[in-house]
C-alpha cells in the first residue's frame, strides 16, 4: 500500500483472487488430504465466529452510548469525570474523530472480523473448485453443510453491560 492509497487492501485478496482464477497450488505430502469435513467445518465456525464479533462490537457501542455513568459527569466543575467518560466511550468507539484513534474495541473487532471473512471466502472458493472437480468430495460437502451441528464458537452467551432499568451500570 502506498502513501497516497487511502483504502487498505482486503485481507488474502490476492490469494482469493488466485483461488477464483483456478491459480492457487498447494503442495500436499504424503500425510496430507483434503476432505471436505474440514472444508464445511471451518466454513460454520468462520461464521459463528463473526457472529461473536459482531455481538462485541454492539456490546462496544453501548458502552459508546452509555448516557450515565455516574462519575460526577454531569457537574461542570468535574472536568477530570467529563474527561474519563470521554476516554471509556473512546475506548469502546471513535466519539471525535479529530480526537480519537481507531486504537478502540469497535474498529479493532472489525479488522479481526475483515480478516475470518477472507479467510471464510478463500475456503468457500477453494471448496466450490473442488466440488466443481470432485463429485466425491462434492456430495460430502453438500451433506455436511445441509446438517450441520451448530459451532461452539460462540456458545457461551456473550453479555453486554449491566444496566438497570435508569441507564446506571450495575
Amino acid at each position: 500500500m502506498t502513501g497516497e492509497d487511502a483504502s487498505p487492501q482486503r485481507p488474502l485478496a490476492d490469494l482469493i483472487a488466485e483461488a477464483k482464477d483456478g491459480r492457487l497450488t498447494v503442495n500436499f505430502n504424503s500425510d496430507m488430504r483434503v476432505n471436505a469435513e474440514e472444508f464445511a467445518y471451518i466454513d460454520r465456525d468462520c461464521q459463528a465466529f463473526k457472529d461473536s464479533i459482531r455481538s462485541l462490537q454492539q456490546i462496544a457501542m453501548d458502552i459508546h452510548r452509555q448516557q450515565y455513568w455516574g462519575l460526577g459527569e454531569d457537574q461542570a466543575v468535574l472536568t477530570s469525570a467529563q474527561t474519563i467518560v470521554h476516554r471509556f466511550r473512546a475506548k469502546a468507539a471513535i466519539v471525535d474523530p479529530s480526537k480519537d484513534t481507531s486504537n478502540n474495541a469497535h474498529d479493532i473487532l472489525e479488522q479481526h472480523y475483515q480478516i475470518i471473512d477472507a479467510l471464510q471466502e478463500l475456503h468457500r472458493t477453494i471448496a466450490q473448485r473442488y466440488m466443481a472437480t470432485d463429485q466425491v468430495f462434492a456430495a460430502r460437502y453438500n451433506e455436511l453443510m445441509a446438517d450441520m451441528p451448530p459451532s461452539s464458537i460462540g456458545s457461551s452467551a456473550i453479555q453486554g453491560p449491566m444496566q438497570s432499568g435508569d441507564g446506571k451500570w450495575r
